[in-house]
């Protein structure tokens, strides 16, 4: 629930066990840098700190690890103010600045302690520093809150966050099962769509020419009367017939 840290609760605590051994080694060595990754909302700004180190003086061999300046997404308080981000309420009461050791001699209290805003994904990424000024043997829990809604649950992890999987195509295995036929795909080609079409008809013989009427010029004809041969013809057998009648006499 809100205001109580468990791993079942509303945030999940990275429990961060600095061995600063300089002569055996361990997890971490001094001035050697570490990531944490938060996991909330997508484009969403959360605050990250050290729960609980306000105990510790700040001065060196009593700090813990402090954030690296100038990230990408991670923004920080002005040493000198203003506090806007230490400002913050947080789960179970008080401030950040109240949460984390305070100025001293050698690192201001806006080191310990930042805003970073989560990708696309959810996920944020903030690179912190060990230095000769680190408590050895130490436990650390770096938490983070929404300080828009305390009650989210957010995780934090060490290290950088996982690198998707490359998403596949789905193929066809093979073999293929007996069953199966291989699926026939032409070639990509130019569709003629079906049309009812009718073919002219056949000529077998050559077009009948039909002769139009010659135009003549205008002109006036005679009358129209008995031909000439014809007129001849009758008055011959006029003749004849005239003749005949004075033979007999």
């Amino acid at each position: 629930m809100p205001g109580k840290y468990s791993f079942a609760g509303s945030i999940l605590l990275l429990a961060l066990l600095i061995a600063l051994v300089s002569a055996q080694g361990g997890i971490l060595t001094r001035g050697s840098t570490f990531t944490v990754t938060v996991v909330g909302s997508s484009r969403t700004a959360y605050d990250i700190w050290p729960k609980g180190s306000h105990d510790m003086t700040g001065e060196a061999g009593d700090q813990p690890p402090i954030i690296v300046a100038g990230q990408v997404d991670v923004v920080q308080d002005p040493s000198a103010g203003p506090y806007t981000i230490g400002n913050h309420p947080i789960s179970g009461g008080g401030t950040i600045l109240g949460d984390v050791p305070p100025d001293s001699s050698i690192t201001p209290a806006t080191s310990y302690y930042a805003e970073v805003t989560t990708d696309a994904s959810g996920y944020g990424v903030v690179l912190f520093r060990t230095s000769s000024a680190t408590a050895t043997g130490q436990q650390f829990h770096i938490v983070a809150e929404n300080p828009a809604d305390l009650g989210e649950d957010v995780t934090v992890f060490l290290g950088l966050p996982p690198t998707p999987a490359p998403v596949r195509t789905p193929m066809m295995p093979l073999p293929l099962p007996t069953t199966m036929r291989t699926p026939f795909i032409p070639p990509p080609a130019l569709t003629v769509p079906e049309t009812t079409f009718q073919a002219p008809p056949i000529i077998t013989q050559a077009p009948l020419i039909t002769p139009q009427p010659m135009e003549t010029p205008t002109e006036t004809s005679p009358p129209a009367g008995t031909p000439i041969p014809a007129v001849i013809g009758i008055a011959g057998a006029g003749i004849g017939i005239l003749l005949a009648g004075r033979t007999r006499r």
